[in-house]
């Protein structure tokens, strides 16, 4: 049972678990408990843990922590006698005209305990040791664990943090792999040639695996013999390939005496023709030979049995019959080989990432380089797999820190929840875990929602926090109401609870409903990107529709009118959020894309390789008409055409081109570009497009080719770098540097479209989902790992043959439970309105029926209102739904409005105006700057020209001007500045060692 917190009242003892849903104010109540731990509980501020999951969350926790104190400690100084004061410290405790009620309650008790002076010196004293605060990451807090106690760790005493050294090492020891254990083996390496499987592609697919040695890999049930499985289905076909003509003939004369319905005519010629096509081949296509051999109901209509049970009337000739059946032994016989196979590469997983974690453990013994996850591995060892130190690592940590508070904690997985349980709860150490199961969203980041569900059964006291401080009232009951079914979130043990609202009102000057639900008629049954173009299509008027209202006054938050920085459209992937910018600035409407995506992998960068390669050969023409028709110069045909024309022209950029490589040789890649940008006045034709976006990019990517061209490298080489950053970009399988990563525009006036992921922790007005109707894409991903109601967590394949129905259920239903805690999460950004888009869209990629895939392409909002699959594919049937839900709801308290688009016409209105109101934005010309020497100077003799000047000055006013004053001889309360105003004329001057300058400015 969890009770409600309040951080004045808590126990500080044992463990306790907090749930704390979307905009609950956790982070307030962390920043309370901080406080009342530091003033009413007199702990020191070094040995209170904070640990949260995010360089970004972390710096603003200690911002909150940080004001907090301040906070508490401006209210005692403005209060005199506050003991004996009530009245004075009730005002003082009101902040924006709202009286701060845990603040007034934790400073009357402290008072109760010590005197006002003693709280003051305590909260000082805790202000000026901030610096010394234990706020960190995970990563963070286990690198603190390993340098201060590096020898009870066992660990070098100098460890480094080099993530790129790390990737690189692991690519070696990858393909070291495949030379000896692949390549030395001929059934195997011919197996991986025909997967296409290579060191750098089983690395990416594998690595997240790599530093999780709690999830082992489950070997398959039923094993075999692939090297005698494959002689055996050779032999099998070889035996086909010099009869498929008889059996063929032998087929055709029995097929009339079979049930037609089973044997069809054009059915069995397909077959037959496939057949006679591949039987050149020594070894065919698993998939599709067994494809070919199956009928529509995934049965093998060439087994004996199952002709024999087809037989309508008249017997057919055995011999015939069982010549046919060669096919359904052959069907049997390749069942046996992808089996067999699937159990190979599923072996062939499971030794790769071993010998991965075995190089690692052995790369580390001989090197203090780590990565981040190194440093979980190491204190998890330290803590639980090192007898000798182990007990005196945990009793060291419980000295250090008195009370731990684990922010954001449904994000961890078993290792991380191993340690803080190992070193805290163990202990008797006061340890208070943070975290909203229903926010759990980062399973491909390693975290595990289970780890959570275990952490709850093994702490003592329960915690929740039931006011919602962010949505109002009816945006909340709208979202909770489609949280109400059974199982909202899939998985049993993660409950949904409605909140109530701290506000009442919405504060839009509109009356329109608080969920919009837009219904997007696909009654033509249109593709997946076509929906996707229309869904962001519509987003894109509305916001204009938005903003135009709001450029006429009639749309206001708090009376000021709506501008697009508070505009929030939330997208699944990347690529959508392309769309939608796309959509977005054909009406005019400027936005940011704030995502983590890799700077090599923009168009730019490959511009700019394709240029550097001109460069580097300028008789190659067609890779300066690439980089004229790239998103640098958009070029179109008639231009291009101009180009092939005018021999003037070529020769004028095979002469640029010549210039930019003598300037690379002299002055640098930066100095080469950056002039040849500015010749062809590239940086002005961006702006003048308002294309901002690729302006930024380019930039970027100068900056990175600079950096790696101090490593002496020439142009080719340099080039060759470049072109391997984009490719490993464009295959993401490689990790992103913190300097690759794209940087953002200036976002406080642009809409912002945001991943879901990355939203999370976020808050905007008015938030768009406009893509809400679309299921997860899981195709992608070749390796899983479910957890069974054990709780141990194992890594099948998720195209491991045959797999048994638990296991299928087990990865829909974990699947199915990620993707609505990621709509929860979507659905509850919005501070005052959201709109969602829903649509019927019924895949042409879907799965025959039955019982084992039911349910598997249900999306998250068809589950919340209890639509299976066959309703979601009736366009029609899915529109009533919604519309029944919705007026069921809106009786009981929601605020619904559904509006259903059936064309995407765009209004002109607020893209006109904004052109109007756009200045012509034109790049700045600089003359060259040249090479100026930097002279050093003390502040001596600065101080001794400082007095000189004063000399010369003061003698230089008409007497009659100047009423001097006595100067003061310590520093004034502001600026050292003294004016003198009589006359005409007004003196500043900065007294010698105050400041170093002075200056006269005429009236």
């Amino acid at each position: 049972m969890f009770q409600t917190l309040n951080p004045l009242e808590v126990p500080i003892s044992h463990t306790n678990l907090i749930e704390a849903s979307a905009g609950t104010g956790k982070t307030w109540n962390i920043a309370a408990l901080f406080t009342r731990l530091i003033l009413l509980e007199h702990y020191r501020i070094n040995t209170i843990l904070v640990v949260t999951f995010t360089k970004a969350a972390t710096a603003e926790l200690k911002t909150r922590l940080r004001i907090r104190l301040d906070e508490t400690l401006s209210i005692l100084n403005r209060t005199p006698d506050a003991a004996n004061n009530f009245d004075l410290l009730k005002q003082n405790c009101h902040s924006n005209g709202k009286l701060d009620e845990f603040l007034l309650n934790l400073i009357q008790q402290a008072l109760q305990k010590e005197d006002q002076a003693r709280l003051q010196l305590r909260l000082k004293a805790a202000i000026s040791e901030f610096d010394n605060a234990a706020i960190y990451t995970i990563h963070g807090f286990c690198q603190r664990v390993l340098q201060d106690f590096a020898f009870l760790c066992q660990v070098p005493f100098d460890i480094q943090l080099d993530e790129q050294s790390a990737e690189n090492q692991q690519i070696i020891a990858a393909q070291d792999f495949w030379r000896t254990q692949v390549a030395t083996q001929p059934h195997l390496a011919n197996l991986v040639h025909r997967h296409r499987l290579t060191p750098e592609n089983q690395l990416f697919e594998l690595k997240s695996f790599i530093s999780r040695p709690y999830l082992p890999f489950r070997q398959p049930e039923c094993q075999y013999d692939y090297a005698q499985t494959l002689a055996d289905f050779q032999a099998a076909w070889q035996n086909i390939q010099s009869e498929i003509n008889q059996i063929e003939a032998d087929f055709w004369a029995i097929q009339p005496l079979l049930d037609g319905r089973n044997f069809r005519k054009e059915s069995f010629t397909k077959k037959f023709d496939w057949l006679k096509e591949n039987v050149r081949f020594e070894l065919p296509d698993l998939a599709n030979l067994r494809k070919t051999l199956e009928n529509s109901s995934q049965n093998i209509p060439f087994h004996y049995d199952f002709i024999d049970e087809k037989i309508k009337k008249q017997r057919p000739d055995e011999n015939k019959m069982r010549n046919v059946a060669k096919l359904g032994e052959l069907a049997d016989l390749t069942d046996y080989l992808i089996a067999a196979e699937q159990n190979v590469l599923h072996q062939l997983s499971c030794d790769f990432t071993n010998y991965l974690r075995q190089y690692r453990q052995e790369q580390k013994k001989h090197s203090p380089q780590r990565i981040f996850d190194d440093l979980l591995l190491d204190v998890h060892h330290a803590l639980l797999n090192n007898p000798e130190y182990s007990q005196s690592l945990v009793d060291s940590l419980a000295q250090n820190w008195h009370v731990a508070l684990i922010d954001e904690f449904q994000d961890t997985d078993p290792l991380q929840y191993a340690i803080f349980r190992t070193a805290f709860a163990q202990t008797n150490t006061p340890l208070f875990l943070v975290g909203d199961p229903k926010q759990a969203i980062y399973g491909f980041r390693g975290a595990d929602i289970f780890s959570y569900l275990q952490a709850v059964k093994d702490s003592e006291y329960h915690y929740t926090l039931n006011t919602n401080h962010r949505s109002h009232k009816k945006l909340m009951d709208s979202i909770s109401s489609l949280f109400q079914r059974e199982q909202a979130f899939a998985l049993p043990e993660i409950t949904y609870t409605p909140i109530q609202a701290h506000r009442q009102q919405s504060d839009l000057s509109d009356n329109l409903s608080s969920v919009q639900i837009r219904w997007l008629s696909n009654h033509d049954g249109e593709n997946q990107d076509k929906l996707v173009k229309q869904s962001a299509a519509i987003c894109a008027q509305q916001i204009a529709d938005l903003l135009a209202q709001s450029a006429q006054g009639s749309l206001k938050i708090n009376d000021e009118n709506v501008h697009a920085g508070q505009i929030a459209i939330l997208v699944r992937a990347h690529k959508d959020g392309a769309v939608a910018q796309r959509e977005l600035k054909r009406l005019g409407i400027q936005s940011v894309l704030l995502s983590k995506a890799n700077i090599f992998a923009e168009p730019e960068a490959q511009a700019v390789a394709a240029l550097l390669e001109f460069v580097i050969q300028p008789q190659k023409l067609g890779l300066l008409r690439f980089v004229l028709s790239s998103c640098l110069f958009k070029y179109d045909s008639a231009d291009l055409q101009d180009l092939n024309i005018d021999e003037n022209k070529l020769l004028t950029w095979i002469d640029s081109a010549n210039q930019t490589l003598e300037v690379w040789h002299q002055f640098g890649i930066y100095s080469a570009l950056q002039q040849f940008f500015t010749r062809h006045q590239v940086e002005t034709h961006l702006l003048a497009q308002k294309n901002e976006r690729s302006l930024t990019n380019l930039h970027q990517i100068m900056e990175l080719l600079a950096q790696e061209d101090e490593l002496s490298h020439t142009p080719t080489s340099l080039h060759q770098w470049l072109n391997q950053e984009i490719q490993a970009a464009l295959k993401n399988n490689s990790i992103t540097a913190e300097h690759q990563v794209l940087r953002l525009e200036s976002d406080e006036n642009l809409v912002k479209i945001v991943t879901m992921h990355a939203a999370k922790g976020l808050e905007y007005p008015i938030v768009f989902c406009p893509f809400a109707w679309k299921k997860s894409n899981d195709s992608s991903r070749q390796q899983w790992y479910i957890s069974h109601e054990t709780g141990e967590a194992q890594i099948i394949s998720k195209n491991q043959y045959k797999q048994s129905d638990a296991d299928k259920l087990s990865i829909q239903q974990e699947n199915l439970s990620e993707d609505l805690r990621l709509l929860y999460v979507a659905l509850t950004r919005a501070r005052e309105r959201l709109y969602v888009y829903v649509s019927h869209f019924q895949s042409s990629e879907q799965p025959k029926k039955s019982a084992e895939n039911e349910g598997q392409f249900i999306n998250a909002l068809a589950y919340l209102l209890n639509a299976d699959k066959n309703l979601t594919q009736d366009a029609t049937a899915y529109e009533n739904h919604w519309r029944n839900f919705i007026a069921q709801n809106n009786q009981n308290g929601a605020d619904f409005e559904f509006i259903v688009h059936h064309d995407t016409h765009h209004s002109s209105n607020l893209k006109k105006q904004q052109n109007a109101d756009l200045p012509n934005y034109q790049a700045k010309s600089f003359q060259n700057r040249h090479f100026q020497f930097i002279q050093h100077a003390s502040f001596t003799s600065l101080s001794r020209q400082t007095q000189r000047a004063t000399e010369l000055l003061l003698p230089a006013l008409d007497s009659d001007e100047l009423q001097m004053t006595a100067l003061p001889t310590t520093p004034p309360d502001g600026d050292s500045i003294h004016a003198f105003p009589q006359g005409r004329r007004r003196v500043c001057v900065y007294i010698p060692f105050w400041s170093d300058w002075i200056s006269d400015s005429l009236l």
